[in-house]
């Protein structure tokens, strides 16, 4: 009994079965990176933060010219200023006295399948003051 070789139909489905294994990962590695943005961005806010404190730090609490400092470089990093909100020590503290910052982003993740969702990011520091 001889058998019949039918090449005629691999030419045609490995193509597609590769341009759908190729389609498939790259979608995967969309969604990967962006579930995996939210992290990046947590910690160049977290960063940003920790730089100001040290501020803080210096000169007892956070004064209106760094407040805005910090404002304009997070927007310059990305971060939108209308989902921007900061409290943080608006007096001058004596040496050892408590300072704070909290800062206060809401990140906005879209999704392809499960679609848009926000993501509150919240940044608490606490130091003392070493003026």
């Amino acid at each position: 009994m001889k058998l019949r070789k039918n090449k005629g139909s691999e030419v045609i489905t490995t193509p597609i079965i590769i341009a759908i294994g190729m389609i498939f990962v790259a979608t995967m590695i969309v969604f990967c990176i962006k579930i995996l943005t939210p992290y990046i961005w947590y910690e160049k806010l977290s960063s940003t933060c920790l730089k100001y404190v040290f501020i803080m730090e210096e000169f007892g609490y956070l004064t209106n010219k760094e407040k805005n400092n910090m404002i304009s470089e997070l927007v310059n990093q990305g971060f939108s200023k209308n989902n921007l909100k900061i409290s943080c020590t608006s007096q001058r503290q004596g040496y050892g006295n408590p300072i704070y910052l909290n800062v206060n982003y809401t990140y906005k993740l879209n999704l392809p399948i499960v679609g848009e969702k926000t993501i509150p990011m919240n940044i608490n520091r606490e130091s003392v003051s070493k003026r």
